[in-house]
């Protein structure tokens, strides 16, 4: 069982290029809330914009409306993913869709030249399909239904911090005896 109360959570998100980080998309925004004792630690935050060297599409900069502009002058994937992987340490990271964040995350780390990511994480997706009868399962929709405060998303930072409300929500409404049914290790 997880000590919760001693444990650090990290509720992470990533915009990026695309879906496919298998067919080139990359991260173009990391946004990182830790959670520790229960309450989400904003001044650990972790934030970049990342130049991840391919261009956004203009269909994707519709959805979280970052372009290459705004990205030009970033500092590199290869760099930020060294700092943030650093950043993650052994903490069990929070996600909501953590696959995909996890996919993403293996590429830029083996892209940068480091071992992937061999952490435990959770997904709040998961979790909020079991606990919750009806969906839809997205933050937009959870963050209305379990008024979590949030009313702006596809950023990184907005979706990180609505993951970890909606984490800290499940646990509290649901029973920390039930987290460690939905932690697992990445294994890429």
């Amino acid at each position: 069982m997880v000590d919760f109360e001693n444990t650090v959570y990290v509720a992470i998100d990533f915009e990026t290029t695309g879906l496919r980080p298998d067919l080139g998309d990359r991260i173009i925004e990391i946004a990182a809330f830790p959670i520790y004792k229960g309450q989400i630690r904003t001044d650990y935050s972790f934030y970049s914009l990342v130049n991840p060297e391919v261009t956004i599409p203009k269909e994707v900069s519709h959805y979280h409306k970052l372009n290459n502009i705004h990205i030009a002058d970033a500092p590199l994937l290869s760099e930020v993913i060294r700092d943030f992987k650093n950043y993650l340490s052994d903490s069990i990271i929070i996600s909501h869709n953590a696959a995909m964040d996890l996919r993403f995350m293996d590429v830029a780390t083996k892209e940068a030249g480091l071992l992937p990511i061999g952490n435990y994480y959770a997904d709040t997706l998961k979790m909020s399909m079991y606990f919750l009868d009806e969906g839809p399962y997205n933050l937009g929709y959870l963050s209305k239904k379990l008024n979590l405060g949030i009313n702006s998303f596809h950023r990184a930072c907005d979706d990180a911090m609505a993951t970890a409300r909606l984490f800290l929500k499940l646990v509290k409404k649901y029973s920390v005896r039930n987290l460690g049914d939905f932690l697992k290790r990445w294994e890429g």
